[in-house]
């Protein structure tokens, strides 16, 4: 699936160097703050989007996207060198489970009683206090408000509406294991299958021409199908690497194709395959001279998780532009976001050494091989 290039995709070097090694944790963050940006809007019910309407331009979904193509796209070489199943669980727990507990925790034990219009006994001994804590820890199902906080916002009773996507990112990561564990990643072609057949199904339900229940897995279907489709294309990317070339003329052509497609209710189904290449294309173009420091850039999964409460606390404060909203909102997430990585998650990282440290191997007990000089006659 060649376009217009000739250079290849490669493998991305872990987050915690000390340098940046590629352009997509680079593109990471961007994308956290860009989800933050149009984020604003709905907050605030100064409209859908940041972007004019005649743009017809999702942001957030485009973003959101952006981060399923990269993370099937990296987590599948993940699988590739090490496929252990309790290797691939532990990594992939450790990678979002520690940041998850300590914003959790923030925002039901700290942020909650600051802020609700309940007593501050009641609100603990709320139920629903407590669901926000287990639940989400759960990831199934997720949980966004806490009793009586932000009541009174414009977008009221959500603490955290961007945990949603983190059960499509674990199921992202159990469906790796599954094509591993099956042999599919060396049947690539049993991916490809899978991703057609979820494209066909997100094309169904974008033409209501087959009802599917509302939720899934505990997950609302639509989003559920549209990522996970997306997902697959990152797998593949990776899976048929010799195949995939990317350029920026690729890159146009699909920035193209968005434009033409925007006011088609098939727009939806052209960025399963769109807004991959051209996320997987600038991570892999990207100059080295733009790539951020992985020390900045590790801090992409923080600013994703703090941002959305962020926001809401800038609106509770009395913030209603848009745009004082994101312009505050995005150096704070960040902050937050880098004083994650290096307190929480970074440090949790390092507990792979421990859970994942191999047995040595024991020591063999054949007899010892005895070699005699051969004896001249």
């Amino acid at each position: 699936m060649g376009i217009w290039g000739n250079r290849r995709s490669e493998g991305s070097a872990p987050n915690d160097r000390k340098r940046a090694t590629d352009g997509f944790g680079t593109l990471r963050l961007i994308a956290a703050f860009c989800i933050i940006i149009d984020h604003a809007a709905p907050l605030t019910k100064s409209g859908g989007s940041v972007l004019p309407v005649w743009f017809g331009f999702d942001l957030g979904t485009v973003m959101v996207s952006a981060f399923m193509a990269m993370s099937g796209y990296q987590v599948v070489q993940s699988w590739e060198r090490d496929p252990h199943p309790w290797r691939f669980s532990v990594k992939r727990a450790l990678r979002i489970l520690p940041g998850l507990v300590v914003v959790l925790a923030l925002c039901a034990l700290v942020l909650g009683p600051l802020l609700t219009t309940l007593p501050t006994g009641a609100y603990f001994r709320h139920p629903a206090t407590w669901s926000y804590l287990y639940d989400n820890l759960l990831i199934f199902p997720q949980r966004y408000a806490l009793p009586g906080v932000f009541t009174e916002n414009p977008y009221p009773n959500a603490v955290n509406g961007s945990l949603w996507s983190l059960a499509i990112e674990v199921l992202g990561y159990l469906l790796i294991a599954v094509f591993g564990l099956v042999g599919a990643l060396r049947r690539r072609w049993v991916v490809l299958v899978v991703a057609l057949a979820l494209a066909v199904l997100f094309q169904r339900m974008l033409t209501a021409q087959w009802e599917t229940p509302p939720v899934f897995l505990l997950v609302p279907t639509s989003p559920l199908v549209q990522y996970l489709a997306v997902y697959c294309v990152g797998i593949l990317a990776h899976l048929y690497r010799e195949k995939f070339r990317y350029a920026w003329g690729g890159v146009l052509v699909c920035v193209a194709v968005e434009v033409v497609m925007y006011a088609s209710p098939m727009t939806e189904l052209t960025r399963l395959v769109t807004v991959p290449y051209i996320a997987l294309a600038i991570g892999t173009l990207l100059p080295s001279t733009l790539w951020l420091p992985s020390s900045l850039t590790a801090a992409s999964y923080g600013v994703y998780l703090y941002g959305f409460p962020t926001e809401q606390l800038v609106v509770w404060a009395g913030a209603r532009s848009e745009l004082v909203v994101a312009l505050v909102s995005v150096p704070i997430a960040f902050a937050l976001g880098l004083l994650s990585w290096n307190l929480v998650e970074k440090p949790a990282m390092k507990l792979r050494r421990v859970l994942l440290r191999r047995k040595p191997e024991p020591p063999s007990h054949s007899a010892p091989t005895v070699e005699f000089e051969r004896v001249r006659t």
